[in-house]
């Protein structure tokens, strides 16, 4: 006769990625990218209005707005409709993913940034350590064609120790135009460099909480 036993698996320290693509939003990408190429157009050599300039973010090279701009809260009718059609209702649904409706978002707000990269432009590693940050996310505006791994989002295995039992160190996506991908802000990432021509145009939020209250 078997032992018995009472056996559950558990998920310790989970850590929850959404991937959403999305579709019929061209003209939502189009007039995005506009957008944000006049911005830079108007600002790339600006050290005040180029946050890529500042030296104290791990963009290096290209054109990223300050985040007093507070991107997703411009007044053109095409960032309300992005804001609004897609990104609020994929932080929604993540947040429920991840927190299991066990923390309460009514007071959260968004902190929004844009930037665009082009040949030989780059993320360092980073995460987005802020104070009650619940997650972090990418809506690509602009993917052009190229070959991988150039313009792909890799995330650091935060467990490196399970290399020696066979888990890569690192997990990598292939983001194309319309995708928008959500993840924990302390998992850290990194942006691969372009070579040649194209630019890759992104929307990057924080999903930040005013005050904190975990209803455990």
């Amino acid at each position: 006769m078997s032992a018995q036993h009472d056996t559950r698996f558990e998920d310790h320290f989970p850590i929850h990625v959404m991937v959403s693509h999305h579709t019929d939003v061209d003209e939502i990408n189009h007039e995005t990218f506009e957008i944000v190429r006049k911005l830079r157009d108007l600002h790339l050599d600006d050290k005040q209005e180029n946050e890529a300039l500042s030296g104290t973010i791990t963009t290096y090279g290209g054109y990223q707005t300050p985040k007093k701009m507070m991107f997703l809260h411009r007044p053109e009718t095409v960032i309300r409709r992005l804001r609004e059609e897609v990104i609020l209702p994929g932080v929604a649904r993540y947040l429920e993913k991840a927190y299991d409706n066990k923390v309460e978002t009514s007071r959260a707000r968004l902190v929004s940034w844009a930037n665009i990269l082009s040949a030989g432009d780059w993320q360092a590693p980073h995460m987005h350590p802020s104070v009650g940050n619940l997650a972090s996310g990418v809506y690509y505006v602009a993917v052009p064609e190229k070959p991988k791994p150039e313009g792909c989002i890799e995330f650091l295995n935060p467990h490196p120790v399970a290399h020696h039992h066979g888990i890569s160190l690192t997990r990598r996506l292939h983001p194309q135009t319309g995708d928008l991908i959500i993840f924990p802000p302390y998992y850290i990432h990194y942006v691969y460099p372009f070579k040649g021509g194209g630019e890759r145009a992104i929307v990057a939020f924080d999903v930040i909480l005013q005050s904190t209250q975990f209803v455990f």
